[in-house]
């Protein structure tokens, strides 16, 4: 009897270092994911802005390197996305009360149908370029997981801010922020 209650003794013994090993090892994968994020993040931040070139609304192809010495404003947006419609209306205002010989604000819409993305900007009478990327080939190069995303680059064409999401006080952010890489000359 008391061989089978060893017997029994060990393999619950051993049952409960295994749940116990899982769980570091769980725990230990979790905190080396988010590790990597944070490092991806910072990455992202720290690097030259990927360079693209997208078809606008106008038909004409935009290049983000060409505009390398002015403050590029780029605002990830979708037509299914509320809060990308809410915020259109104050970027068309941030967009008007700022110099355009040092800063461009380019919309770029990752609709896969543009003419969806064509009538939501004429309804909201968007007033900066809107470009598209339909294949998401340069969301997926700048990280885009939430939208929308209003990603600020500086006149070298470093990425300097990078936000995620709207709500109410964003514009005056983005402003401040921009703002602030303008007296960094």
């Amino acid at each position: 009897m008391s061989l089978i209650y060893g017997i029994t003794e060990y393999s619950r013994k051993r049952k409960a270092m295994r749940k116990k090993q899982l769980i570091i090892i769980t725990i230990t994968m979790l905190l080396f994911m988010s590790f990597i994020s944070v490092v991806a993040f910072a990455k992202i931040k720290a690097d030259s802005a990927p360079d693209f070139v997208l078809k606008s609304t106008s038909g004409k192809n935009v290049r983000l390197s060409e505009l390398k010495g002015r403050i590029v404003m780029l605002n990830f947006w979708a037509t299914w996305c509320g809060p990308c419609a809410e915020e259109i209306p104050h970027l068309n205002e941030l967009h008007e009360s700022l110099d355009p010989y040092d800063f461009e604000l380019l919309g770029i819409n990752l609709d896969e149908d543009q003419s969806k993305a064509i009538h939501l900007a004429n309804k909201l009478e968007v007033n900066f370029p809107v470009l598209f990327d339909t294949e998401k080939d340069v969301s997926k190069n700048f990280d885009i997981k939430a939208m929308p995303t209003t990603i600020i680059i500086d006149r070298a064409g470093k990425i300097r801010h990078v936000n995620r999401g709207f709500k109410k006080g964003y514009i005056e952010k983005y402003h401040r922020q921009i703002q602030a890489l303008r007296k960094e000359g």
